[in-house]
């Protein structure tokens, strides 16, 4: 039975919890509210502190004097957020009811009634106010955390992109990678071999730019991709996640440790997404099947056997002339010929997730597992020609053009498989109205097939394809618990967590092969493809926000994490070939940061704030070769000049002569030696003679840096006009080498350390009800990672420069509008645009250098804009995005003139990176689109939608040059694979039923177009057409 409650008969129960809150109101329980009288959107001072919802629907009522009918049962086990400031009666019943399942429909000026709101439908398009009053006391959860999230683009004053739990079901792909196609200006590295995430924001990637934060838990392992530079993956379960934001620059964001590119930060699934509005106990099962793939061959490890009784083994008898055991690049157990009968009903990918929660009192509990298997896919067959020419020269800049020749369109692509399992807890206590325990553990296991990148090559780079290596598997797990307290007081807002992850790997990127070798003296086969690691970190987040008054606030906070990177394996020296040396260490950072908020007048709002930050890094691997006096296999050369060579022609031997006494003292010999080494040759007369009839000498001239190690133009002979002034110079090359002075450096395992402050300041300003604009500057440090800081094969330290922290100093400028009144919507539907232009400038930059050492270059500069728009008037909707970057280039005049130090064709900056560097390969598309469309239909029931992606192809017109023109030598490691133009449509259609259930049908890559995807470091396909259909109930 209706009836209205009287204020009265409201309880205020003394068990109650902090809720998740939304910036915005939540557009379902909004759906039927129509434009309100002027009554209900003046707006007043609310002073709501977090409860039970009867409980703040009945101090609402006593604030504002406002009428409220509803049934009381609808209100059990509801809770509300705290609501501090100047609201209207709308705005302030959205966010009580947001995530309740309840809509407030007007029915006179301070009357409101009550109702169930529609269910929602997943894939809307929907965003709250402009300019919101912000209820950040904790985040949202289920419905409303997407809502939230996808508000958030535009109502943060900085720039983000969301994906909400059903846009991630709906688009889940065949990779964790592609959880963020189609997020504008956002990629992921290596998408297709690896397993998991490698973020690329801006062009930005890597340990310690680009975090990926999982209920603020970190997981990364930063892997070696041999020739084609390296990985930072952080895996992850799509069936477990709730929402993803990828927060975009510098972050500044409460309790988000980000990066100096921005952060992508995870929120795995919880109660409310289980829960139907006003249950206390429910369930959710999804099933889900694909098709677009094929169960794999799996080879057989032959360790134990001898090579020579195998038929075919390299180095076997009567194996193919030319081939060895210790590089066995045809091992014929690897080899399987790919398939190429893809079944339009095959499902060869399955999945399935569970999921029970519940409400009992104080505590909320949820308990999931998702487990999913597939096959090796199939690349697709439409537009393949970029990938399919017939291209006669040879060298890897052109291989990837040649890749449809080897991996045929349509047919299975080896090494893409997966199959992982997943465990997800959380349980939470309520202590108090205002307090908030949430236990949290999560349990990954990931088995997936992986190649090394130059492994995929059997006799060459026109042999490849047909390799066919065993699974890798990491099991990643995670803890954390989390600590809420907001009571009524302006100057305590507590937030606490403390976590830990431990990652155990076991994956085939460790630089060898599978079945290996070492020759007739050792015959029997073993594997050195393998690396075994852990990686376990711990770490803890705390900040508290004072209200120091109405127009000025406080955020006080910090976050440490310490890091152990171990490992089982035993190294052999150089006797595994090929394999790299097992990393292993500690490293510990740490952030404290002070964020402070006025609000001077109306309209204004100003933010700044300071992050100290430090670390210390040992390398445990080096550590204990050197105790075990191993020191010398790790020594490096360190040349302290460069040596240019000019000829001139000379008629006196006394160049020849002094050059003789140089040559003697270089070797050691004292000054009595040198100079009976020149007396000898002036009493020589046939040598005098010679050299008094005119004869070409070869002039060395050292070259020596500054005392950072740094080249520099204007002291290099071959270029900055000496030469102009030499007589007698015979016209020809000057050119470089190093010099003779060069030395061996002993290894050192002294921890490294460094710290910094970096500030940051924004400014918005609200120029009417629905046009906002914003400016943010932001500085931040980014430290040497764990693979930074240990030695590895092709990435070493140097030993007389330790490298310096990052630096980076961020821009951006941003336009934001509603456009609802401009389009004469109602407040419940939805309409905005965001344009940003932004510039990232990082000093200091890590990267690798030609002698496969890491040092700073000195900067990297990116610029671009950003646009972003949306709409949705219930029955159509659309979200658009596109991203323009005219500027990436990385910048080092060191760098530049020993690439080309004798004739200096190579400028201080060049397009995404030197050759060779890890940059070049980090280059993300100049520019790229997205758009999402569709409508809804039978009361909302039936939705149809697509998705559209596109990116211009990768071109580098500074690189073509100085490749073709063999103007720069070394142009064999980490060869960017570049890419033609992609465009892919997905399509959907799911129906929802009244009981809860939804049916999905789904359509990715819709014309089967063969593509690769952008920064991929291996030479594969990405998937064709996928038709995947699902099931998810809610009990």
């Amino acid at each position: 039975m209706r009836r209205r409650v009287p204020l009265c008969s409201i309880k205020f129960p003394m068990a109650a919890i902090l809720m998740a809150l939304s910036f915005i109101a939540s557009p379902c329980s909004a759906q039927a509210m129509t434009d309100p009288p002027e009554r209900n959107s003046e707006r007043r001072r609310l002073d709501i502190a977090p409860q039970p919802l009867a409980s703040a629907l009945a101090a609402l009522r006593a604030q504002r004097g406002i009428e409220l009918d509803y049934e009381p049962a609808w209100l059990e086990g509801l809770r509300a957020p705290a609501l501090k400031g100047d609201y209207s009666d709308t705005r302030a019943l959205q966010l009580l009811l947001a995530g309740s399942g309840l809509q407030a429909q007007p029915m006179t000026a301070g009357h409101y009634k009550l109702a169930p709101a529609p269910a929602a439908v997943p894939g809307d398009v929907v965003s709250g106010a402009l300019a919101v009053e912000s209820t950040d006391d904790q985040p949202a959860t289920g419905e409303a955390r997407d809502r939230q999230g996808y508000d958030d683009v535009y109502n943060l004053d900085a720039s983000s992109v969301y994906k909400g739990k059903q846009e991630l079901e709906r688009y889940r792909g065949e990779n964790p990678a592609d959880l963020l196609k189609g997020m504008v200006n956002v990629f992921s590295g290596d998408a297709r071999n690896s397993g998991a995430l490698d973020p690329n924001i801006r062009g930005i990637e890597g340990p310690g730019r680009v975090p990926v934060l999982i209920d603020g838990t970190e997981q990364a392992l930063t892997v070696w991709r041999g020739y084609n530079g390296a990985n930072n993956r952080a895996y992850i379960d799509p069936a477990l996640i709730g929402g993803v934001q990828v927060l975009k620059g510098p972050t500044t964001e409460r309790d988000i440790a980000g990066g100096v590119g921005g952060a992508v930060v995870v929120k795995t699934l919880d109660v409310d997404d289980v829960l139907k509005p006003g249950r206390h106990w429910g369930a959710d099962i999804k099933l889900e099947g694909a098709n677009n793939s094929v169960s794999p061959h799996w080879p057989h490890l032959l360790g134990g056997q001898d090579y020579r009784d195998i038929p075919g083994f390299p180095g076997a008898p009567g194996s193919p002339p030319f081939t060895i055991p210790n590089a066995p690049y045809s091992d014929p157990s690897l080899l399987h010929p790919p398939g190429n009968r893809n079944h339009l009903v095959s499902m060869g990918d399955r999945a399935y997730r569970i999921a029970l929660a519940g409400r009992k009192g104080p505590f909320d509990a949820l308990l999931a597992y998702a487990y999913r298997q597939r096959g090796n896919y199939y690349a697709g067959e439409g537009a393949s020609g970029y990938y399919t020419q017939d291209i006669q020269r040879g060298g890897m800049n052109y291989i990837i053009r040649k890749l449809g020749m080897s991996y045929r369109p349509g047919n299975e692509v080896p090494n893409t498989s997966s199959r992982m399992q997943s465990w997800l807890g959380k349980l939470s206590w309520h202590p108090t109205p205002n307090q908030q325990l949430q236990l949290g553990l999560r349990d990954s296991l990931s088995r997936y097939g992986e190649v090394m990148p130059s492994r995929i090559f059997i006799s060459g780079v026109d042999d490849i394809g047909a390799i066919q290596w065993p699974e890798s598997k990491v099991d990643s797990k995670a803890y954390n618990l989390e600590y809420r307290w907001k009571p009524d007081n302006p100057w305590l807002d507590l937030y606490a967590n403390l976590w830990t992850t431990r990652t155990g790997s076991h994956t085939y990127t460790s630089g060898g092969f599978p079945n290996y070798a070492q020759g007739p003296d050792n015959p029997i086969i073993y594997n050195t493809a393998l690396a075994n690691q852990q990686n376990n970190r711990v770490g803890l987040s705390l900040s508290n926000h004072f209200q120091l008054g109405d127009r000025l606030d406080l955020t006080l906070g910090g976050d440490w994490q310490h890091e152990k990177l171990s490992t089982s394996d035993i190294w052999n020296s150089d006797l595994d070939g090929w394999r790299m040396y097992p990393r292993a260490g500690r490293r510990q950072e740490y952030h404290i940061r002070m964020k402070l908020a006025w609000r001077p007048v109306d309209g204004l709002d100003l933010q700044g704030g300071l992050n100290y930050s430090g670390y210390w890094a040992h390398d445990d691997f080096l550590a204990s070769q050197i105790r075990a006096g191993n020191g010398h296999l790790f020594k490096s050369y360190y040349s302290p000049s460069q040596s240019a060579i000019y000829n001139t022609l000379e008629t006196t031997p006394d160049k020849a002569l002094a050059q003789i006494r140089q040559q003697a003292l270089a070797n050691g010999r004292s000054e009595e030696e040198a100079e009976s080494r020149v007396d000898f040759w002036r009493n020589q007369s046939w040598w005098m003679e010679e050299h008094s009839r005119p004869y070409r000498f070869q002039n060395e001239v050292y070259w020596y840096p500054d005392a950072n190690g740094k080249y520099h133009r204007k002291d290099d002979i071959c270029i900055n006009g000496f030469l102009n002034t030499v007589p007698n110079l015979i016209p020809g090359k000057c050119s470089y080498g190093e010099s003779n002075q060069g030395y061996t450096v002993l290894p050192d395992a002294r921890p490294h350390r460094a710290h910094g402050l970096a500030p940051w300041f924004s400014a918005s300003y609200q120029f009417t009800p629905s046009i906002r604009a914003y400016a943010r500057y932001a500085e931040a440090y980014r430290f040497p990672s764990m693979f930074e800081s240990t030695v590895g094969f092709s990435g070493a330290l140097n030993p007389m420069y330790p490298i310096k922290p990052e630096h980076a100093y961020n821009m951006e400028v941003g336009y934001v509008q509603d456009l609802r009144d401009w389009l004469g919507l109602s407040q419940q539907q939805r309409a905005d645009i965001k344009l940003a232009w932004f510039s990232q400038r990082t000093h200091n930059v890590i990267e690798r250098g030609d002698y496969l050492q890491f040092s700073n270059i000195d900067k990297q500069v990116i610029k671009g804009l950003e646009l972003q728009a949306r709409f949705d008037n219930s029955r159509l909707f659309f979200d658009f995005g596109a991203a323009y970057t005219p500027t990436n280039k990385a910048c080092d005049e060191s760098t530049a003139i020993l690439k080309d130090s004798g004739q200096g064709r190579i400028p201080d900056c060049v397009n995404y990176g030197f050759v060779s560097s890890y940059l070049l390969t980090q280059a993300s598309p100049k520019f790229s689109a997205n758009l999402n469309l569709g409508a809804r239909f039978l009361h909302r029931s039936l939705e149809i939608g697509s998705r559209s992606v596109y990116y211009r192809a990768y071109h580098n017109r500074q690189l073509d040059e100085w490749v073709g023109a063999r103007t720069i030598g070394g142009y064999g490691l980490n060869v960017p694979y570049t890419w033609g133009t992609i465009a892919t449509i997905d399509a959907y259609a799911d129906y929802h039923t009244r009981r809860g259930t939804t049916f999905e049908l789904a359509d990715t890559n819709l014309s089967n177009r063969y593509y690769v995807d952008p920064l991929t470091r291996s030479l594969m396909p990405a998937p064709g057409r996928t038709l995947r259909f699902s099931i998810n109930a809610r009990f």
